[in-house]
């Protein structure tokens, strides 16, 4: 075993800990994770896998496999956030449109404090 793999499993075993630790998730997700994780583990652990699984389909070094796998799978990644942060943009805009006809109802303007106005009532001048 080669200094970099007991090294590379504990970064993999941190990164799939953090996970399941910090995002919640539904059990596809988790599924997706697991398996991604052994790939990953068994290409640290195996090396030249990647190599004569490389050859096997015909590209010339492990490690261009990799890349060519993780760069697709980094920008299905990147539109997943992206779709996601646009689900969630609607979510708020709906509830701040709700909150603003409710508001709107009761005749009184929304409550809106200093800090997310982005205005301030202190008298002092930038020099």
């Amino acid at each position: 075993m080669i200094l970099a793999q007991p090294l590379l499993i504990l970064v993999l075993a941190v990164i799939v800990a953090t996970y399941f630790r910090r995002l919640r998730s539904r059990l596809f997700d988790r599924l997706i994770v697991f398996a991604v994780f052994g790939c990953a583990l068994l290409l640290v652990l195996y090396p030249n896998f990647a190599t004569r699984l490389a050859h096997m389909i015909g590209i010339g070094r492990g490690v261009d496999l990799v890349f060519y796998l993780a760069i697709p799978g980094l920008a299905f990644l990147v539109i997943l956030l992206f779709s996601r942060m646009r689900e969630v943009n609607a979510i708020l805009t709906t509830i701040v449109r709700e909150q603003a006809l409710l508001s709107a109802s009761r005749g009184r303007p929304p409550a809106i404090s200093e800090e997310s106005s982005g205005q301030s009532t202190s008298s002092h001048t930038a020099a």
